[in-house]
């Protein structure tokens, strides 16, 4: 519809320049609109995140479970989402002292059939099978692209994760970084023999 209005009006030299006005005024309205409407996301360097941590350690997953806790967060409604919780075995402490012998940690997923949000939470998932990751090549000029795989437990070991938590009242722990943005608290670590180059 702008652009059958800016045809109408480009023939007459007088009404030409209010209809730019007019459109520049409502691009820049519907920019900072929408700009309005984005979430914003805290920055997490590794030294805040170290440091906000009570329990900072690689870790392997042992062991899952679902549980009843609730989404937290004072955004997003909280029927969406499942709370899981994971059992890691702590491999090297870098911070605090973890449970013996396994570490419990809350995190949430989707429930199945919700639709996610757009500009919704980074939840945190953990690969519970064994993976190979195998690196394609792809045209000339472009980026390679690393695309994981599932594959039998007996070509490749699972990987391990470096893990930033805070403990809960309850015992568990969680993402230093919060449930929202729990993704900047966890790193996977693959073992190297698991990299196959093209």
């Amino acid at each position: 519809m702008v652009s059958v209005l800016c045809y109408r009006f480009t023939d007459s030299k007088h009404e030409d320049k209010p209809m730019r006005s007019l459109i520049a005024i409502f691009l820049s309205f519907l920019f900072t609109f929408s700009l309005g409407f984005a979430r914003k996301v805290e920055d997490w360097s590794y030294e805040r995140l170290f440091k906000e941590a009570d329990l900072v350690m690689i870790g392997s997953v042992e062991g899952w479970g679902s549980t009843k806790a609730q989404w937290p967060e004072k955004i997003f409604d909280k029927v969406r989402f499942d709370g899981e919780k994971t059992a890691f075995h702590p491999r090297s402490l870098l911070k605090g002292e973890p449970a013996f012998p396994c570490t419990w940690v809350l995190h949430f997923s989707y429930k199945k059939g919700a639709a996610p949000y757009e500009d919704g939470p980074n939840l945190v998932s953990f690969l519970k099978k064994p993976v190979i990751i195998e690196v394609k090549a792809k045209e000339e000029g472009k980026a390679k692209e690393l695309k994981p795989k599932q594959v039998s437990k007996s070509l490749a070991s699972p990987p391990e994760y470096l893990l930033f938590l805070k403990m809960r009242k309850d015992g568990l722990y969680e993402p230093v970084s919060g449930h929202l943005d729990a993704v900047f608290s966890v790193r996977a670590i693959f073992p190297s023999d698991v990299i196959k180059a093209p």
